[in-house]
């Protein structure tokens, strides 16, 4: 695959988010860059009563071009 000039990787970030039984999203409790630290915040969550949590991965692309041609 080429890419196109100039492109750049999106960064990835990890969202701790709580869902309901259904598993629609109720909130984001927290969002990090690393997916240790972002475990490291469900697990302290957990031990605090929190249920229903996930982890999700999230791509940010710092321009416009760049999450087109990822789409």
């Amino acid at each position: 695959m080429i890419l196109p000039k100039g492109y750049r990787s999106p960064e990835l970030a990890y969202a701790v988010e709580e869902t309901d039984e259904r598993g629609e999203i109720l909130g984001q409790l927290g969002a990090f860059f690393s997916l240790h630290a972002a475990e490291a915040c469900l697990s302290r969550l957990e031990s605090e009563g929190f249920t229903n949590l996930h982890i999700n991965m999230i791509p940010i692309h710092t321009r416009l071009d760049d999450w087109e041609f990822d789409r």
